[in-house]
């Protein structure tokens, strides 16, 4: 009767269908199925918390029209005509989604979220109303509701990962079951999130965290829809996840320094942490490791700490990253590591704390190139083996695009030295205050 489509909506009302009857395939559902589905979600979207959601799903729908007295008898009256009206998938047909079966009824925003509103045709193809959904389709968009997520507007998940889809649907349609056990009819998933970006993230950790999968294999496409449909204003936006952060966070949990990957996520939220109780009071601020994730922005200064001279993470759990997101080669990442090594055996035999403090506040590429030239200098009076670097590893491994991206460079050479360096820095300070207090005491 199904087969998935590749239609965010379509698939999500199949994913809810075969999770509410319990068939792990929508080739194993049949209609005396979707007779029982009938029963039981239509006297809950009929509930005032589920009735509410459906406005920014399908506006003028029998649920939503005051003009419908019987909205009970009307709805089931519409699904069970949709239901008799499902033909067995063909080798071809005019269906715009499935492409397997003849469409009887050009269908309108009332049915199908953002398409087509009546008489309102000036951007849809053709001069149509609506769209080429078959009844079955159009039938598996009206229990999409069930795996949707309330973010203001409302997020639809949607991915080519089967496991995905799967994980996230037996979540949702959990918290649906949950609301008919306890009688306590909200309406679409909750749980508080208002900012999108952040809600995305959050329902990736959660299904990598909780299901043990082989997750690095999957290779997910990801996009979350997050949507109106309300007749006047319909609005829409899309999230994309890229694969390789996919791929980033799946090894992250599996890291060891897993913990340090959830605090360089907290060090994306612009908050005063002595301030913060609750995770409501932080939840919904704009993260922008996250943002950064989402727009190949690099990340690398939210690995260090600089107040402490100190990193979170470790050079492997980072180098991940560079690999699979930024897309570094092994070459420059050697390269960097070496430089930073060397750096950080000039610094501890010569004692020159302060060449570390000049690469720290070096504020553009010629004063932090001009440091780098400086402890070579150095390098070279001590006697040190071998050049820190090759002509051809400046330009093509620390500097490969000049004075753009150079701050990058700077970050994951401080992360280096600092992991290096942290217990040997902390010795020094500690020394250091040892003589200040042994000197006050002598001049006593």
């Amino acid at each position: 009767m199904f087969q998935y489509t590749g239609n965010p909506f379509v698939d999500a009302g199949i994913y809810a269908i075969c999770e509410w009857i319990g068939k792990s395939k929508p080739q194993e559902l049949n209609k005396n199925d979707l007779k029982i589905l009938i029963n039981d979600i239509v006297p809950l979207y009929l509930t005032s918390g589920w009735s509410k959601s459906q406005y920014s799903i399908f506006p003028n729908n029998p649920i939503t029209n005051p003009s419908v007295k019987d909205k009970e008898g009307y709805l089931r009256k519409y699904l069970l005509g949709l239901l008799k009206e499902i033909e067995p998938l063909k080798e071809s047909g005019t269906c715009i989604t499935c492409g397997k079966r003849d469409v009887t009824n050009i269908r309108t925003k009332t049915e199908i979220p953002m398409i087509g509103s009546g008489g309102l045709i000036n951007y849809f193809p053709n001069g149509q109303s609506g769209g080429d959904y078959c009844p079955a389709c159009t039938f598996a968009v009206q229990f999409s509701p069930l795996v949707m997520y309330s973010c203001v507007k409302l997020l639809l998940f949607h991915s080519n990962s089967e496991k995905v889809l799967k994980y996230w649907t037996k979540k949702a349609i959990g918290e649906v079951k949950k609301q008919l056990v306890t009688k306590n009819f909200t309406g679409c998933f909750n749980e508080g999130y208002t900012n999108p970006t952040n809600a995305l993230f959050h329902l990736i950790q959660d299904i990598v965290l909780k299901y043990e999968e082989r997750w690095l294999d999957e290779n997910p496409s990801i996009n979350l829809y997050h949507f109106t449909n309300y007749i006047q204003g319909p609005d829409l936006e899309i999230y994309t996840l890229p694969t390789p952060v996919f791929r980033f966070l799946v090894y992250a949990k599996m890291h060891e320094k897993h913990s340090d990957w959830m605090k360089v996520i907290k060090k994306g939220y612009s908050v005063n942490w002595d301030n913060v109780m609750e995770e409501k009071e932080y939840k919904n601020k704009t993260n922008k490791v996250y943002l950064n994730l989402l727009n190949g922005i690099s990340i690398t200064r939210y690995f260090l700490d600089f107040k402490n001279k100190a990193v979170l993470g470790d050079w492997d759990l980072l180098s991940y990253y560079l690999k699979e997101v930024r897309k570094m080669d092994n070459k420059r990442i050697e390269t960097l590591k070496r430089v930073g090594d060397e750096i950080s055996d000039y610094i501890k035999e010569t004692t020159k704390i302060r060449r570390l403090n000049q690469l720290e506040i070096a504020k553009n590429y010629q004063s932090f190139r001009n440091i780098l030239r400086i402890i070579e200098k150095d390098r070279i009076k001590i006697g040190s083996r071998g050049p820190l670097f090759t002509l051809d590893e400046l330009v093509d491994d620390l500097f490969p695009e000049a004075h753009i991206g150079w701050k990058e460079t700077q970050d994951l050479l401080l992360f280096r030295i600092y992991e290096n360096l942290h217990d040997w820095l902390i010795e020094q300070k500690q020394l250091a205050e040892e003589l200040t207090i042994e000197e006050v005491e002598m001049e006593g």
